[in-house]
């Protein structure tokens, strides 16, 4: 399960984090790992999202992913916890929303789209290294369901009251994507120099 996966790496960087942050004194008796809240899990991630964000690049695709990413990691929770509500979703909204079902690995469709909202974090919690997990299958279909979309153009629907957070999604995955396809360009004259 891909969610579970991506939480787990997320917990992985936290627990390091955590390790690296605190010395241990040379008497003190090891305890037993403890749960983190989902507060102090966010912190430790935004975290390690802003120090892999500080990374120097200065490829056109890396800036335009930073500041897409800055936007949508800043929407309020009431925004998303609204999307949960709606009713009449747009086509093109549709598919955007079932892209993020495939970042946080679960079925592909409406309903389960609309319950991860009912969870703002978790929602939030996506980037440019969940990109990077995914199966080549699932990288292709989101890319054939938001290359053809407009962020502006979701916007302008007045009708749809989530179409601006719907727009900062595809923006998101738009960006997300690009930056993925030039590391990856990046990579392979890397190997074949």
């Amino acid at each position: 399960d891909k969610r579970t996966h991506t939480h787990a790496q997320v917990h992985t960087h936290t627990r390091t984090l955590e390790i690296m942050a605190t010395p241990a004194p040379s008497d003190a008796k090891v305890e037993p790992e403890k749960k983190m809240t989902k507060a102090k899990q966010r912190a430790a991630a935004d975290a390690f999202a802003d120090r892999m964000n500080s990374t120097p690049a200065t490829c056109d695709e890396a800036e335009v992913f930073r500041k897409v990413d800055d936007t949508f990691k800043e929407t309020n929770d009431d925004k998303i916890l609204a999307l949960s509500a709606e009713k009449d979703v747009p086509a093109n909204c549709r598919e955007v929303l079932e892209c993020w079902c495939i970042l946080h690995g679960v079925p592909v469709n409406l309903e389960e789209a609309l319950s991860l909202a009912k969870d703002p974090e978790d929602f939030r919690l996506v980037g440019q290294s969940t990109l990077n997990y995914l199966k080549p299958e699932e990288h292709a279909t989101i890319t054939e369901k938001v290359s053809p979309l407009d962020s502006k153009e979701i916007e302008a629907d007045t009708s749809f009251k989530s179409a601006g957070l719907v727009a900062s999604m595809l923006d998101w995955l738009k960006a997300g994507l690009a930056l993925n396809q030039w590391a990856k360009e990046m990579q392979a004259k890397g190997d074949a120099a």
